[in-house]
């Protein structure tokens, strides 16, 4: 049975802009800003560049692997398990790194709204949605609807309000930090912008997705880029961009200028309410992805479990709980962002490595069925390029934290060998199984 397609390029564009309008942008513009000054909207641009041909070279690998599932998948497809498996580990990394960010964003703005200690606000916030996703309660979709129109509500009214106060002068020098801040502040761009990869996902659903899923990541992305531009433009004009830089609370303290005492306020009650639900989603995808790795033999098979009673992987989310409330006290906005970089890049490079093997293999007959990237192989070469160099603003933090990783990756994976290979077998038998039973 297939789904029905009835997802055009509106409905589709929708889905990427509001799966890619996270309150992590209120959280990292300040991070961006102080890399890059008011460049920082030059590195955005380059960030929104790179992730529409990740998009396109995406597009094509959803194609042509239908019932895979991302990454993982991907390369797991071209270069086997093994490489596969530790792709699949960093992705889970940057997840795990992102949700830290996210987390000790929420304490640092209700600690300027209530003066609550934001560390332990961060803490209370994962362990009370952990608890909750244990039990099966999880937010609406209206809710997480509700919220994503809520914050593009908030973009656009700090636009609109802010525009008229912007002081020009704090433009200059335009990029302070020269091409190495830009770069910083595009990786930083480059996380705040993920999502567009729902639009793949949805393929099935799509009315004739060879035009839909490209025109749809373009839009989206496009949509974003100018809403996160507009809260870049008036915050490095309202405030000197290193104020920005060192403030835990960058878009509360742009307010002020434009809005008094009571633009913190306001701000800071969206963000505080927008964020739980953004950490929420981290958590889900978190808890999905160790359940999976729990099910494949690659993590114990406790993890894999499903509660009978509540319908849900405890374990999986308890243990992914677990790390983010260790990442969360132990690393810093800034080094929990290079981290989730290095990861993310990590397992984009690889994406488009697998993404070359895998045009190579196909054939003539295979690729007239499939959406194929155009200008092959310049558009991708050019993703995989600016992937590479966005490597350089990492950092030795992010390199240091994300090759730690992906050692405790590679013990695991030793390890865990012989119940990898058993799993493997036990799936291969019981699909033989099935299909002698449908004979």
């Amino acid at each position: 049975m297939s789904l029905k397609r009835d997802l055009g390029w509106k409905e589709a564009t929708a889905l990427g802009t509001g799966a890619m309008v996270g309150a992590g942008i209120f959280i990292l513009s300040g991070v961006a800003a102080g890399k890059a000054g008011p460049a920082v909207m030059l590195a955005f641009v380059i960030a929104a560049i790179l992730e529409i041909l990740l998009g396109l070279c995406y597009a094509e690998l959803a194609s042509r692997y239908p019932k895979a599932g991302g990454a993982y998948e991907y390369v797991s497809q071209t270069m086997g398990s093994f490489i596969g498996t530790l792709i699949g580990w960093s992705y889970w990394g940057a997840w795990l790194a992102a949700s830290s960010f996210v987390s000790q964003g929420f304490g640092n703005y209700l600690h300027s709204l209530t003066g609550a200690p934001p560390l332990l606000s961060a803490v209370i916030l994962l362990l009370v949605l952990g608890l909750l996703n244990m039990l099966g309660i999880k937010f609406s979709g209206v809710v997480q609807v509700g919220i994503v129109i809520v914050e593009i509500i908030v973009l656009v009214l700090f636009f609109a309000l802010g525009f008229g106060h912007v002081n020009y002068s704090l433009y200059i020098p335009f990029a302070p930090n020269g091409f190495t801040g830009i770069l910083a502040a595009a990786l930083v761009g480059f996380l705040s912008m993920v999502g567009w990869d729902v639009i793949v996902d949805a393929g099935e659903e799509m009315k004739n997705p060879s035009k839909t899923i490209p025109k749809a990541i373009f839009s989206s992305i496009i949509i974003v880029l100018v809403l996160y531009s507009g809260l870049l433009f008036v915050s490095t004009g309202v405030v000197p961009w290193q104020e920005l830089g060192l403030s835990k609370v960058p878009v509360a303290l742009a307010s002020q200028q434009f809005l008094g005492d009571f633009g913190p306020i306001l701000v800071s009650i969206v963000i505080v309410i927008a964020l739980p639900a953004t950490a929420n989603a981290f958590i889900i995808s978190i808890s999905r992805t160790a359940f999976a790795m729990g099910r494949k033999g690659f993590l114990p098979k406790k993890i894999g479990f499903i509660h009978p009673r509540f319908q849900t992987p405890v374990w999986a989310i308890l243990l992914g709980v677990s790390i983010q409330i260790l990442f969360t006290l132990i690393s810093s906005i800034n080094i929990a962002v290079n981290a989730t970089g290095f990861l993310y890049l990590l397992t984009f490079i690889f994406t488009m490595i697998a993404f070359f093997i895998s045009r190579k293999k196909s054939t003539h007959e295979e690729r007239s069925t499939q959406f194929l990237t155009p200008f092959y192989p310049v558009l991708p070469a050019l993703a995989l390029m600016i992937s590479l160099c966005l490597l350089v603003p990492v950092g030795g933090s992010g390199f240091f934290s994300g090759l730690i990783w992906i050692s405790i990756g590679l013990v695991i994976y030793f390890i865990r060998t012989k119940s990898i290979k058993d799993t493997n077998r036990i799936r291969v038998k019981e699909k033989e199984g099935n299909l002698s039973s449908i004979k």
